[in-house]
């Protein structure tokens, strides 16, 4: 399964993948933005990580390498993405998303991925609503997907300790009609060369 987006490629993450991987959640600056643990990961850790995402059901869901398609270069890995916890009765889903190599921050590939995930979830897995957590130091992200149409829900006050204090959690949703309209808006895109 390969999605392709405007500047993007997503496909599904394989345990090769770790080496790539592996600098990027142990970046501290990464491990910040993501609220993750301050230790190091292991090889074997990240190894078993993605083993457990490739488990083939509905609950598991999708995990996906990010690969940034630009003209003159071969596809590129630079960062994941997976949609989690999806519901069968109520059609949702989580999602989470990392850009790891840093030369792509803030340049608009984070939201090309997750425009394109959202797409397949909503056309191909028919999902009425994604949703996803922010914490409220990270506005890069948080305007990345408001550029994709989530919207603000709630936020849950001083939820993550880091470093030694505390930060809020901003919850963020998105329902399908939303998306359609927000897409059937936007210019076409040019063609790739």
């Amino acid at each position: 399964m390969f999605l392709e987006g405007e500047r993007v490629r997503l496909r599904p993450a394989e345990v090769t993948d770790t080496p790539r991987f592996l600098p990027w959640i142990n970046d501290p600056e990464v491990r910040h933005l993501l609220g993750a643990a301050a230790y190091q990961y292991s090889l074997a850790a990240e190894e078993e990580f993605i083993r457990s995402r490739q488990e083939n059901s509905w609950e598991a869901g999708v995990f996906l390498v990010i690969e940034a398609m630009d003209a003159d270069d071969e596809p590129r890995t630079i960062g994941n993405l997976e949609a989690r916890r999806l519901h069968a009765e109520s059609r949702h889903a989580e999602i989470g998303i990392l850009i790891g190599d840093r030369e792509y921050w803030g340049r608009g590939y984070g939201e090309d991925a997750m425009r394109t995930l959202c797409r397949f979830l909503f056309e191909e897995l028919d999902l009425h609503r994604v949703y996803l957590s922010v914490l409220e130091f990270n506005p890069r992200a948080r305007r990345s997907y408001e550029k994709v149409g989530f919207v603000e829900e709630g936020r849950k006050r001083e939820h993550a300790f880091i470093a030694g204090r505390y930060y809020d959690v901003i919850e963020m949703g998105l329902l399908r009609r939303e998306f359609e309209a927000r897409e059937a808006a936007r210019p076409a895109a040019p063609a790739r060369a």
